[in-house]
């Protein structure tokens, strides 16, 4: 079953991504909108103690993770998507 990062705003802990499978973005997009209805969010445990209110922003389809994303910024590890867009996992390195 195909990987979907789901963006997810929430007041107090900002944007952060919920990796869950689904059939398709719908479905993943419906997933993680009912957990968020229950106050089951996934924010960040740190940061999320009385989170009151949480947005979903957007859904990605995974292509590949952990691919080595070289920058003029650095290197470092990130997530391919299928619409061709890369996001970072972690700060650049020299």
């Amino acid at each position: 079953m195909p990987e979907f990062d789901v963006s997810v705003l929430t007041f107090r802990s900002g944007i952060h991504s919920v990796r869950v499978e689904a059939p398709d973005p719908a479905a993943a997009r419906g997933q993680v909108q009912a957990e968020c209805d229950r106050g089951e969010c996934h924010c960040p445990p740190e940061s999320c103690t009385d989170d009151v209110d949480s947005t979903l922003l957007d859904v990605k389809q995974v292509a590949l993770d952990n691919v080595v994303i070289l920058s003029a910024y650095g290197v470092g590890l990130g997530t391919l998507y299928v619409d061709d867009t890369l996001r970072r996992k972690e700060p650049a390195r020299g």
